[in-house]
């Protein structure tokens, strides 16, 4: 699977908005977040796939897993996500 492939098929959208609303409502969602060392660097909060979720944590991205979602926090902004280090290393993991 190519990069490209991967942001289109296992990011599913932008969720700035909703985790902030939702850190808002529950200041437990802090302690739940993995990588937390690395949180004062995201820009972007994204919704994606439970695998990619497991490959991004694997690679040392901020993960937040609850409520049956899995939102990435991403840490580069004003590119394409395909063209994101990580991303390029989870397609060439996969095989692309």
């Amino acid at each position: 699977m190519t990069a490209k492939q991967i942001a289109d098929d296992w990011v599913l959208c932008g969720q700035n908005l909703v985790i902030a609303e939702l850190m808002q409502e529950d200041e437990s969602l802090y302690d739940r977040i993995v990588n937390t060392e690395e949180l004062e660097d995201v820009l972007e909060w994204w919704l994606v796939t439970p695998f990619l979720a497991d490959m991004l944590k694997e690679h040392g991205e901020v993960i937040l897993s609850d409520y049956d979602c899995h939102w990435w926090g991403r840490t580069t902004s004003g590119q394409s996500i395909y063209m994101d280090y990580v991303i390029q290393r989870i397609a060439e993991k996969t095989g692309a």
